[in-house]
């Protein structure tokens, strides 16, 4: 009897090697996606180059920028103002930057018409929004309007807006001025 349990050791230990050999390997391929859709992200900017101008930052989406002493107080003509805003931009695909003032220039609240008023004063002044990305610049002043940088590539970077405000000609009527400036960056369809 002691033979039995010996044969069917060597019979249990002899199958082991044969089942290891037999072993159906199979391979399986993952393929892995991604999509990065195309967008602009713009953040907060950054101010420099302040002359009689500071700027108050309200997140990614704008700002305001304020002149504190918008003209002479003893000839009430405007002075000579400027500010320097640089705003981070990522683009990751061809885009196109635009600059746009509503107004043209600072207008008094009230204001009728032009802003031209009588007795040689002004409700309006004029000053310039220059922007500049990627080493091309664009320029919107006076009438307003618009103007546009395209840009065929994706690019990231700073885009600088340049906010001119020159002497005044005209000595202008008390009260606030305002205008919006409208800077977009749109990515291509």
């Amino acid at each position: 009897m002691r033979a039995l349990p010996c044969l069917i050791l060597v019979a249990a230990l002899s199958a082991v090697p044969a089942q290891a050999q037999e072993l159906n390997r199979a391979s399986q391929k993952l393929e892995l996606l991604g999509d990065a859709p195309v967008g602009c992200v713009a953040n907060g900017a950054r101010a420099s180059g302040q002359r009689n101008a500071t700027y108050q930052d309200n997140g990614p989406t704008g700002g305001v920028v304020v002149f504190p002493q918008l003209v002479d107080g003893t000839t009430a003509l405007a002075r000579e103002s400027g500010i320097e805003l640089a705003v981070p931009i990522i683009c990751n695909a061809s885009h196109t930057v635009t600059v746009r003032s509503y107004n043209g220039g600072l207008l008094r609240q009230g204001a009728q018409g032009t802003g031209r008023s009588s007795g040689g004063f002004s409700e309006f002044q004029a000053y310039q929004v220059g922007v500049q990305w990627q080493g091309q610049s664009a320029q919107v002043g006076g009438q307003g309007g618009s103007a546009s940088i395209a840009w065929a590539q994706p690019a990231k970077g700073d885009l600088t807006v340049a906010i001119t405000v020159p002497q005044g000609t005209a000595p202008l009527v008390a009260g606030t001025y305002t205008d919006a400036v409208v800077v977009e960056i749109l990515p291509a369809s």
